[in-house]
């Protein structure tokens, strides 16, 4: 078995499969583990979303992350941070169904006012909005993660193999960097990468490469300690999250960068200055205390975005020995623990069955079957 890509899904994957029995799994990774997307994602965990099967899988990852040092072995940097959505009062309707989606499912999720949200955390300004609460929403450290990850695949007996770039994928197998490799099943978890891979076999992936950018801010002396975690998707569609002591990690919910798609291999590394500033003004607005506050640093990474927002997990169409778990827009940090036991189901018992993964069918877009989702805010899905 070779899995692509040495991300936290590929890392994931790899550990699942070892974990079942499978003798010989082998990861390649072109360059080190979470060097791609992973490495700069902020890593939520949330379990809010409009389809039960996402909100299904992000139970799982967040159980899986949560305890991770049994599950796994290790520390992910699991924190509990709690969230806060907030949309327009007019798109009230549209967080109620998810809250009572995500309340259907067990997750503890309601609906709160602007009084009980200053009960949480008074430094909050969102008198204008509709809002909701997640508790137990967390986030990790996306590269102790993976490693994570990583290291329990090779304790259970797969090869994780650094620096070696797949160049081709077939049927048969994987031509690399090092030479060829037969395999008899092949896992394709390349993120913004995964579309060339699976083309020569005859599959468009439709992924457009987004950049998403991110500030590390600093906030004022006498701010106290990091607020719960937010995702504003009023007109400023932006987010924010507890990052180390004193610091903010700020990134947009703004769907419009996937109009400027970039080359993966050539992505900035920072975030733009008028991208910080726009950040700087949302959090001023929702945060007042921060006013004081500064950058100090950021970064970019690559989101590998699907017409729907929602990822392709299944067999490359007219194939039975190559899988794609890709596309993930943004939003498959949280989900990979689930991914992994969806995939590893698939290649060993021929389908999924703690997962219905039909949704995600990777043939859904060339039969323009998209994702619905009662949002139009693309990564809250």
């Amino acid at each position: 078995m070779v899995i692509v890509g040495g991300g936290v899904m590929g890392t994931a994957i790899a550990h699942g499969l070892a974990c079942r029995g499978v003798g010989d799994v082998l990861l390649l990774e072109r360059a080190a583990i979470a060097s791609g997307p992973t490495g700069g994602s902020t890593a939520i965990l949330r379990q809010h979303y409009s389809q039960a099967l996402l909100v299904r899988m992000a139970t799982l990852g967040l159980s899986t992350y949560r305890a991770f040092g049994e599950a796994v072995g290790g520390s992910c940097g699991f924190t509990r941070t709690g969230l806060l959505v907030a949309v327009e009062a007019d798109d009230r309707a549209s967080l109620e169904h998810n809250v009572a989606l995500g309340q259907a499912e067990g997750v503890r999720t309601e609906m709160v006012s602007p009084t009980e949200v200053a009960e949480l955390d008074p430094r909050f300004a969102l008198d204008d909005l509709a809002l909701c609460w997640e508790p137990e929403a967390a986030c990790c450290d996306p590269y102790l993660a993976a490693a994570g990850f990583a290291a329990a695949a090779r304790n259970a007996g797969a090869r994780v193999e650094e620096g070696v770039r797949v160049d081709t994928v077939s049927p048969e197998g994987v031509e690399t960097s090092a030479g060829a490799v037969a395999a008899g099943a092949t896992v394709v978890a390349a993120g913004p990468w995964s579309g060339g891979l699976v083309e020569p076999l005859g599959y468009e992936l439709p992924l457009r490469a987004a950049r998403a950018e991110v500030g590390r801010f600093r906030l004022p002396d006498g701010f106290g300690p990091a607020p719960p975690s937010l995702a504003d998707f009023s007109a400023l569609r932006f987010y924010c999250k507890p990052g180390e002591d004193g610091f903010l990690e700020v990134g947009s919910l703004d769907p419009r960068h996937t109009e400027h798609p970039v080359d993966p291999d050539g992505c900035p590394a920072g975030a733009e200055r008028e991208t910080l500033a726009g950040f700087a003004a949302a959090l001023r607005r929702r945060l007042p205390g921060s006013a004081r506050g500064h950058w100090r640093g950021s970064w970019s990474a690559v989101y590998d975005v699907t017409p729907d927002w929602y990822p392709a997990i299944g067999f490359v169409p007219g194939s039975e020995s190559v899988v794609v778990a890709a596309g993930f827009s943004g939003h498959g940090f949280k989900l990979a623990p689930a991914v992994a036991v969806a995939v590893t189901e698939l290649i060993l018992d021929r389908r999924s069955t703690t997962f219905d993964l039909d949704l995600l069918a990777p043939e859904r877009f060339a039969r323009n079957e998209l994702v619905d989702s009662v949002y139009g805010y693309s990564v809250l899905g």
